[in-house]
């Protein structure tokens, strides 16, 4: 055994990993992050859903995956999405809110879990050259001292083994937070904010863009815009929840 494994084993003695859901202790169930119980009880996102968009349609529902509404009319500029989990009440939205706004770094690592949980199924996303995550734009970086889209990025490639490319998008302009704004005042705001820095590295490229909600995709659309610009091939989004307003599980 070697030392770091040692090291590491002698930390879960001394402070054991908790399950993000209830605190109760992992070592020996398998998964630091999560116990099993809590596992199967997430609100996981699952047929039938859009092929394209990934937008869920009601579990009772009788027919199979399908294109949406939306999606048949036109629909984004990436490729295709894939959301983990619904986004509402439970311990996965409580800690995308506790890393985004509260600081709580160490919710990274059990949302990148169910991120590889969702690639592992995903071939679309397991043949991604590169990772990149939604950027944010320097001067809210500085505030907040690190992008948790970034961090998701991290530890999803350390585990998937896929490339993350840091800087590879950009935001060009400061936007207003899309959380109060309406689908319209969503679009304007984003429209045009996101740069390639390095073309070269785009071109022919399979992406798998990486952000913590998938709300109403604008956000994801317009960076998916300036890649398929640049000459990216193939552009995968990748949320680890997903916000559906007025839907029933």
């Amino acid at each position: 055994m070697n030392l770091i494994r040692l090291a590491g084993r002698l930390a879960d003695f001394i402070y054991p990993p908790k399950c993000t859901g209830c605190d109760a202790i992992t070592v020996g169930t398998g998964n630091r992050y999560w116990c099993p119980g809590c596992l199967d009880g997430l609100p996981w996102i699952r047929s039938p859903l859009c092929p394209r968009c990934g937008r869920p349609f009601p579990a009772h529902s009788p027919t199979p995956d399908h294109l949406c509404g939306d999606c048949l009319v036109g629909g984004a500029h990436f490729d295709a999405a894939r959301s983990a989990v619904f986004y509402g009440d439970g311990p996965v939205t409580r800690a995308i809110l506790e890393l985004k706004f509260g600081g709580k770094l160490h919710c990274a690592p059990p949302l990148a879990d169910l991120l590889h949980r969702l690639v592992g199924t995903w071939e679309e996303a397991r043949r991604a050259d590169w990772i990149v995550p939604v950027p944010l734009h320097p001067r809210r970086l500085r505030s907040r001292g690190y992008n948790q889209a970034a961090l998701l990025s991290k530890f999803l490639g350390s585990r998937a083994g896929i490339p993350v490319a840091y800087e590879l998008l950009t935001r060009a302009r400061e936007t207003r937070p899309q959380t109060r704004l309406s689908r319209e005042e969503r679009l304007a705001n984003v429209r045009g904010a996101f740069l390639v820095a390095d073309a070269e590295a785009v071109s022919g490229r399979r992406i798998l863009l990486v952000d913590d909600v998938f709300t109403t995709g604008t956000t994801l659309d317009e960076c998916a815009l300036a890649l398929k610009r640049a000459g990216a091939a193939r552009i995968a989004a990748l949320t680890v929840a997903r916000s559906v307003p007025g839907f029933h599980l």
